[in-house]
């Protein structure tokens, strides 16, 4: 087991994190309901749009999933993996992009979201690459598991491990389980 926390790996991880984490919080919300106006959306978001073989959603357990050759994309970040399950609080949205909640007390919010199966994150010269992918919002915690889980910059390196934690708040990166790095130190190197 080892604590990394040092100006390097925060360089290393900082796109990761903060594509990822700024996907997660702001735009999987558009995902599972419906589309909004364009009126509607927050001033540079860009859309979402994910393709699955299909889609089940279970509001009676609160959650969403995409399931068969899930692929999201959002500007130049793309998300795949087998399955996509989106729990949430509150009702879906419906068409019109407004609650199905009569008395418009509450509001709708992703609680986890979890890829399982050959999850493939990918956004600018950065790729990760996980069995499972789990982001849980309350804290802010994204962790990345399974056999030889990595994270790759092609610029500066790949760190592996079986458990990749994340966490947003602190900026702490801890990584579990055969970690093994490899990095690209350029022209100064070590010598």
């Amino acid at each position: 087991m080892k604590i990394l926390n040092c100006n390097l790996l925060k360089r290393f991880f900082g796109a990761f994190c903060l594509m990822s984490l700024m996907w997660v919080e702001t735009v999987i919300p558009s995902a599972v309901s419906a589309e909004t106006s364009p009126a509607d959306r927050p001033a540079g978001k860009e859309n979402i749009h994910i393709t699955s073989e299909s889609l089940v959603v279970n509001d009676a357990e609160k959650y969403a999933e995409f399931i068969g050759n899930v692929k999201a994309l959002q500007g130049d970040t793309e998300i795949l993996s087998d399955r996509l399950k989106i729990y949430y609080e509150g009702n879906p949205r419906t068409r019109s992009g407004k609650s199905n909640q009569k008395d418009g007390a509450g509001r709708d919010s992703i609680q986890k979201i979890v890829a399982n199966g050959n999850v493939r994150i990918t956004f600018d010269d950065t790729v990760a690459e996980s069995r499972e992918a789990v982001y849980t919002t309350a804290d802010r915690i994204l962790i990345l598991s399974g056999p030889n889980s990595r994270v790759t910059k092609s610029s500066s390196g790949e760190i592996s491990g079986s458990r990749i934690s994340i966490n947003r708040e602190s900026g702490q990166i801890r990584f579990d389980g055969n970690v093994q790095g490899v990095f690209f130190p350029g022209e100064k190197g070590l010598n």
